[in-house]
């Protein structure tokens, strides 16, 4: 765990650090996937065909903003679409239309979370889609992911009917219509594949705002099992028969996906969890603090723990040393004159006699009175 940990914590600062280099590259070879995905699924003009326009879309959306993504994809899926019919362009462009609406006035930060959903599609495992969005955007992604399932459908539904209409029958015509309509209202598959993603999403989302210990990981895997039942439970319904080979194979990837994004974005250290609450004017605030291993953390504490231990090492060494050279109390009163001893008790006489007025604390105007007047007392008592 060390070692990943180490060499995790390496690639982050190295990226980091080439942060102007290495975004831009990581950025245009997922627009670069993305776009390769479009191409699969829709390949009826010779012009948005060529990769060239691939390569070329893939650049200008790696180095303009997110938003622009959604409009170039667009501008390429209306290029084939118009390509297949006029009709099949125009119900394109209207559904597009309505798709950029909701994403621009609800959700504009998640238009990869609408495309990631082809892209699981076309690999052959969409089962491990929902679970992967639901990791990377959250309950953000549910509807982006949902706009997804009916951009996959409808390329579906146009390779279908550019197929019908590549004979000129009237009969393959009017058939080619009905179909165009029915992959809004009539799709079966669909809307129950919307129905799985969108609570497969809300599930994982939901289980893990939660603050308890290991939420992202019961998150995962809560969202697993909703993503199998629900799979099983929509091809009871429509009398179809699911591959439990595919179902569970792809929601393994989806769970080893969301892993790998859960451990780049930090693996948690719930066993030195922190719980801290305090008040304003307000509002009373209940946190808790979950730090997040690091190796090189770890080393930093333990190597300033060794250097305070050794600190107070040598000052306690220090400080034991200072003591012994200290005289005590009983050589401080040896060093005194013999007078001070009060073991020996001196009679009066020797002690004004031997300790009249010490030389430290003689005062030249006041010495003659003071010795009249110990005289006079030593008369007195004669």
């Amino acid at each position: 765990m060390t070692g990943i940990l180490s060499i995790k914590n390496k690639l982050r600062d190295f990226c980091r650090k080439q942060d102007e280099i290495v975004s831009p590259i990581f950025r245009f070879i997922w627009m670069l996937i993305i776009f390769v995905t479009i191409q699969k699924m829709f390949h009826y003009s010779d012009l948005g065909s060529k990769k060239e326009i691939t390569v070329l879309l893939s650049v200008l959306t790696a180095l303009l903003p997110d938003g622009f993504l959604f409009v170039m994809a667009g501008a390429l899926i209306g290029l084939h679409a118009f390509s297949v019919s006029l009709e099949v362009g125009a119900v394109f462009v209207v559904m597009y239309i309505i798709m950029f609406c909701v994403y621009i006035r609800f959700f504009p930060k998640y238009a990869y979370a609408m495309f990631l959903v082809p892209v699981f599609y076309v690999l052959g495992i969409p089962y491990a889609a929902p679970i992967a969005v639901a990791v990377i955007a959250g309950l953000g992604g549910m509807v982006p992911a949902v706009m997804g399932v009916v951009l996959y459908f409808f390329a579906g539904s146009v390779s279908e009917i550019s197929r019908l209409l590549a004979t000129e029958d009237v009969e393959n015509e009017i058939e080619a219509f009905k179909m165009l309509s029915d992959v809004i209202i009539h799709n079966k598959e669909m809307y129950v594949a919307m129905i799985i993603f969108a609570v497969t999403i809300a599930v994982t989302s939901v289980l893990a705002k939660f603050s308890y210990d290991y939420a992202i990981y019961i998150a995962i895997a809560g969202g697993t099992v909703i993503n199998i039942l629900s799979s099983i439970f929509a091809g009871y319904v429509m009398s179809n028969d699911v591959d439990m080979a595919k179902v569970v194979f792809g929601s393994l990837i989806g769970i080893i996906f969301a892993v790998i994004v859960r451990a780049g974005q930090g693996i948690l250290d719930y066993q030195h969890t922190e719980r801290v609450q305090f008040e304003d004017d307000d509002y009373f605030y209940y946190v808790k603090a979950v730090p997040k291993i690091d190796s090189e953390k770890k080393n930093k504490k333990a190597a300033s723990k060794e250097d305070s231990k050794e600190v107070r090492k040598t000052k306690k060494t220090k400080s034991s040393e200072s003591r012994k050279e200290r005289p005590r109390k009983d050589q401080q009163y040896d060093e005194q004159p013999a007078a001070m001893q009060y073991d020996e008790q001196p009679s009066r006489r020797e002690y004004t006699q031997e300790y009249v007025q010490p030389q430290e604390y003689a005062h030249p105007q006041y010495d003659d009175l003071q010795t009249d007047q110990l005289k006079k007392i030593l008369s007195e008592e004669e």
